[in-house]
Order: C-alpha cells, then structure tokens, then sequence
C-alpha cells in the first residue's frame, strides 16, 4: 500500500514537470509572437517602415540610396510591394515638372556634355532620372518657365503654363528617353518677360490647374517645382504663394514639392515649400548631405546644390519613394472618375 501511494505521488509529480515545461515554451512562443508583430513604427516616406515585412514597402529590394535610389514603395519593394498579408497594392507616381529655365542657369548643353552650368548638371540628371530603371511603371509630364511667349497677364491666371510642353497630353510612362529631344532643344536666357526673370506665381498657378486636371484614378498626382532663385516677377510675396499651394492641397489633397539650387534663398523655398505640404525630411538623406540648404533639417524643401546629378536624381528618387501611395505618409491616390 505504501509503494503505491509513492508510486501515484511520483505520477503526479512527473505530469507537474510536463506542465511547467509546455508553459514554458508556450509562454516563449507568444512573447516572440508579440515581440515579431509589434515592430515597425511610424514612417514619414523617408525612413524604414515595414522593415519587418508588416507594411508595404518592406525592405529587401534596391536600395534607395543607390544614385537613382530605389524603385517606388520605399525602401526595397517596386511600386505595389506589400508587406507579409500576401496583398498586393499598386500606386505609380505622377509627377508635373515646372521647371526654371532663368537665365541665372546659366550656359546651355546637350545630354551627355559636362558643362560646368547649374542647367547642364540639370537637364542630365532629369534625362538620367526619367530613363532611369528606378523609375519604372511612374510617368512625367514637365513645363518650363519663364516661357518664350510670355506676359504680365499670365501671372494671375497660370495660362499656357497650365499644358504640358511634353507630352502633348497625359503623362509620358517612365523609364522613356521621350524627354531628351526637348531638354536638348530648351534652353536658359531665352524667356520672355512675365514681369521678371523668374515668374514662380505664373509657373504655381500653372503646376497647380495642371495636376488638379490631369488626376488618373488609382495613380498618385504630384507637383515638383525647380528653381535656382527667389520669385523675381508677378506676385514676389511668399505668403501669397505658400497660400496659392495650401488652397490647391485643401482642395485637391495633391502635394506639391520644391527643389531649390545654389541662388535661391533656402528659408524662403520653405516658406514656399509648406504651402505644398510635402513630408519633412532630415538634411542628411540617402547620398544627399545638405538637403534642407541653409538650414538643419527637418525641412520641406530640397536643396540639390548645383545640381549635381548624383545629388539631384536621388531627391527625384526620394520624392517619388515619398509619394507612393502604397506607403504608410505616402501621397493620396486619386478616385475612380
């Protein structure tokens, strides 16, 4: 009787030890179920959201800091990557280039020369970025200011700068080198005169009747506004233009983004540049090292210097990366009409 009483006590005793070892590592298996399904964190276009596979554009594709960056969706991933549900989401980029053409450019060039000129490193890294496999499954359409025909009375109503010098219409698919017969045939010191050497109200008014008619359902519409200087012409006060970008954001919700060059002055481009509503980035992004001009970052606005294309292309890459629709602080994707 006493061998069996030890006997049942020594049962038991083993069945106790099963049992806190299985809760154990069921107790180990949830924390790590937790641990896994709790990373990732907020994310501004520019950082590393879904770094672990949770959210679209999770890491694992080209980088973003290459000289083209990486393909749209954020670090790694092509336009449309999802994280780890198995999903899918497809959001290209449409961007409308305003882009300046004042003399203070300086001296024109084809693709490919080395022109030591802000407009030569210019228009080589748009042909570079818009051929570029980065860029894949975006599109572009670009206008250029101060026009040839131009006029005071443009300035208070954006007219001829409101269409696309290329394409004709819509956007043109990148990558494409449909651009480079017209970067080569455009060139600086030849606009006309809207009231100064550089119009930017004629050229906002223009970039924003533009994006808010040409809205591709399922597509992502940006403005890019590209300058070396102050507003010289028109409406010069800032407050005003900043205004002019806000009501097209509130209306419209499309963002629009500022690229500054050596000659313009920084601080004014920001003010400028938050009208547009683009995400704030650091001043050290990817290749980039002064990204917020002359002053620290967080800014709106991006400085790529004298337009070097290695600089140049990776704001292009990083606006477009910051866009994406598909991203958590991604641009917001248009309606079905």
């Amino acid at each position: 009787m006493q061998k069996r009483g030890l006997a049942r006590l020594g049962g038991y005793a083993e069945g106790m030890k099963l049992r806190f070892h299985l809760g154990v590592v069921l107790g180990i298996g949830a924390a790590m179920v937790i641990a896994c399904g709790s990373s990732g964190g907020g994310d501004n276009g520019f950082g590393s959201s879904g770094s672990s596979g949770g959210t679209s554009g999770a890491s694992g594709g080209t980088s973003g800091s290459s000289s083209f960056g990486g393909t749209s969706g954020g670090e790694g991933g092509t336009s449309g990557s999802s994280g780890g549900d198995g999903g899918s989401c497809t959001a290209p980029v449409d961007m409308f280039v305003m882009f300046d053409r004042s003399g203070s450019m300086g001296a024109d060039c084809k693709i490919g020369d080395t022109t030591a000129s802000k407009w030569c490193r210019s228009v080589n890294a748009l042909s570079g970025y818009f051929k570029s496999a980065g860029s894949a499954d975006q599109a572009a359409a670009i206008q250029f200011f101060p026009l040839d025909n131009g006029s005071d009375a443009l300035c208070a109503t954006g007219d001829l700068y409101n269409v696309a010098a290329l394409p004709t219409t819509d956007y043109q698919t990148l990558p494409s080198p449909a651009f480079d017969a017209l970067l080569n045939s455009t060139s600086p010191n030849k606009g006309g005169n809207t009231g100064g050497g550089t119009p930017t109200e004629a050229a906002i008014r223009g970039l924003t009747r533009f994006t808010a008619a040409n809205r591709r359902p399922g597509h992502v519409t940006i403005g890019v506004l590209i300058t070396d200087g102050d507003p010289n012409g028109c409406d010069e006060n800032l407050s005003h233009l900043s205004a002019l970008l806000e009501a097209h954001h509130t209306a419209t919700t499309i963002r629009t983004y500022v690229i500054g060059m050596q000659g313009a002055t920084f601080s004014n481009l920001e003010q400028i540049a938050q009208g547009g509503n683009g995400p704030l980035h650091g001043d050290a992004v990817g290749p980039i090292t002064d990204a917020c001009g002359d002053g620290a970052g967080p800014c709106r606005h991006w400085n790529v210097g004298d337009g070097d294309p290695a600089v140049f292309t990776a704001a292009l890459a990083a606006i477009q990366s910051s866009a994406d629709g598909c991203k958590p602080g991604g641009g917001t994707v248009n309606p079905p009409k």
